[in-house]
C-alpha cells in the first residue's frame, strides 16, 4: 500500500510494505520511518497514539505519524481519497515534523 501511496506523491512509509520487516516492534518502524523523513502510516490506533505520546516526552522526533481510524486496510480506495485530503491541508513535508493525526472517513 505505501508503494502505491508514494506513486501518487505521497512521501510514506507503511509497517506492511516489507516483509523482512515482520516482527518488527513499533517503535522500531516509527524510527525507521523518522530516520528516512517520512510520514509513518499506520492502522494501529491501539498502540501508535501511547508511543508518539511517549517520543514526544522524552524528546524523540519523527517526519509525521498518520493514523487511521474507523478504516480498513483493504479500503484503498478510502484511504487513498482520505490521506489525500490530509496532505493537500498540510503539503509542506517540513510541517509534519513530529505531528501526529487521526485520519478517518469523511462523515
Amino acid at each position: 500500500m505505501a508503494g502505491a501511496l508514494r506513486d501518487r506523491g505521497h512521501d510514506v512509509r507503511a509497517a506492511d510494505e516489507e516483509r523482512e520487516l515482520d516482527g518488527t516492534s513499533d517503535e522500531e518502524l516509527l524510527a525507521i520511518a523518522a530516520d528516512e523523513g517520512r510520514i509513518f502510516i499506520t492502522f494501529d490506533v491501539a498502540d501508535f497514539p501511547r508511543i508518539v505520546q511517549r517520543w514526544a516526552a522524552e524528546g524523540r522526533h519523527h517526519a509525521g505519524c498518520a493514523i487511521f481510524v474507523g478504516i480498513d486496510h483493504r479500503e484503498f480506495g478510502t484511504i487513498i481519497e482520505v490521506l489525500t485530503r490530509v496532505v493537500a491541508a498540510r503539503p509542506d513535508q517540513g510541517s509534519w515534523h513530529d505531528y501526529t493525526c487521526f485520519l478517518a472517513r469523511r462523515g
